[in-house]
Order: structure tokens, then sequence, then C-alpha cells
């Protein structure tokens, strides 16, 4: 008898446990607009200035991965859970969703389009014989607006993983082109003046294979990996094209997740 009280409670506390989210989830969408007015003016002296670069076409994009916890939790549920990210992060119609089995996991994934550009927003659940699933929350987000809006939206990223309580990896990837080669060893203004404007100090650079790499660290931003025990938080690749006469650009914060 005491078993079958306690299993009772055990899923009244699992129901009230996934119904709270729900209920926080909701609010945090509108506290957040308050919170993104206050926090505007810190995020400003983030890592704001990629605007030494001229001439060049950009594209940005913000992904984030964190663990949500080891729980069951409907498809219907987590239909809303994602609409309730997506309604953050300005995606309110024309979404679709997208639901993956496999035996050693589920995807359900949203995708739509906003004010910030285009989001995959996508609850994952890893399956384990005889035990809950673990639940993890990613986005993936690529836009190409002004750098100032790509990093506010980097530090709205954040921000969202923060207020639902998740511990989250996230990160920054700006992509650029310039016609002609900008890459010598006598002339790498264009890299002191990234480093400079975000308050960077060089933490290592790597030349081989045509590929230039400079790693280096700034206060501004709070992540950070590291590389041969020295934090790094921002990553610079460059590589030229002869056959197109172009320089193209990858700035990873707190590095570059993509090939190059």
């Amino acid at each position: 008898m005491k078993n079958e009280v306690g299993l009772g409670a055990f899923f009244v506390t699992k129901k009230v446990k996934i119904s709270f989210l729900i209920v926080v989830w909701s609010i945090v969408a509108i506290q957040m607009f308050v919170n993104y007015q206050e926090k505007m003016k810190h995020d400003n002296q983030a890592v704001t200035a990629f605007s030494v670069i001229e001439d060049v076409a950009f594209s940005e994009r913000i992904s984030g991965y964190g663990y949500f916890g080891t729980m069951d939790i409907t498809d219907e549920i987590k239909k809303e859970m994602l609409e309730n990210l997506a309604y953050k992060l300005g995606i309110t119609e024309g979404y679709a969703f997208g639901l993956e089995n496999n035996d050693d996991y589920m995807k359900l994934e949203l995708k739509g389009n906003g004010v910030s550009g285009d989001a995959a927003l996508q609850l994952i659940s890893i399956i384990k014989p005889g035990s809950e699933p673990e639940q993890y929350i990613i986005m993936d987000i690529r836009t190409k607006t002004d750098l100032q809006n790509a990093q506010a939206l980097f530090q709205k990223v954040k921000r969202v993983y923060e207020e639902i309580g998740v511990e989250a990896q996230t990160s920054l990837e700006i992509e650029a082109e310039q016609k002609g080669e900008i890459i010598n060893e006598n002339d790498i203004g264009i890299v002191e003046n990234i480093l400079k404007s975000t308050d960077a100090k060089k933490v290592d650079v790597i030349r081989e294979n045509g590929i230039y790499t400079i790693y280096g660290y700034t206060r501004k931003e709070e992540s950070f990996v590291k590389l041969n025990n020295k934090k790094v938080n921002l990553q610079i690749v460059m590589t030229y094209d002869e056959t197109q006469d172009k320089t193209y650009l990858k700035i990873g914060v707190p590095i570059v997740n993509t090939s190059y």
C-alpha cells in the first residue's frame, strides 16, 4: 500500500513539475521583453565591434545546446515548449514541426522564420533502456543582419537558456568575405583591429595549409574554452581563394564550430 501511495505521489510530482515548467516558460516569454530592454545597455558593452571590416558580405549563426533534465514529456507538451521558445525569438506564425524517431532518440523540431532570422529549435530525447529519457534543447539561428543585432541576439539566446534554468553552450559565428587578399604577413591590420575593438589579447597564432588562425581572449565575453591551458573566447580564421580573388573570414565566439 505504501508503495502504491509513493508511486502515485511520484507521478503527481512529475506532472506538477512539467506543468510548472510550461507555466514558467510562458511567464518568461513576457518577462524577457522587460529584461531585454534593461540588459541592452550591458550587452552593448560585450563583444560588439566587428564593424572594422568594411565592404564585406556578412552572415551570422547563433547556436545553443543545453541539457534540460531526465523526464518523460509528451509530444503535446514538447510542442508547447518549442512554441514558447519560438515566441521569445519573435516567431509567432508560419512555423512547422518535424518529428524524427530512432531506437536511440526522438527529435521534435520547430522551424520558422522570424524577425531574428531562420530558426530551428529542437527538443531531443535520448532514450536509454530502463530509465527516463534525457532531454536536450538545441537552438540554431541563421541570419543576415547587421552585426550589432546579431550580437544582441547572441546575448538574448544565452539569456533564454538562463531564464529557463538550462546550463547551455552557446556560440556566435560570423562569416564574411572581402574582395582581394587581405592576409599578408606584413599587413594584418584587420586582425589587430578586431582584437583591439573587442579588447581581446592574442593568445595563439597558427598559419598552415593556407589557413590563418588567431585565438584571442576578452573579458567582455563570459564564456571561454581552454587552449593549452589558456582561456580562449575569440577565434578568427582567414583563407584566400586565388580563383575568386576573395578572402574568407570566420569569426567565432568563443570559437568557430563549423569547418573551414
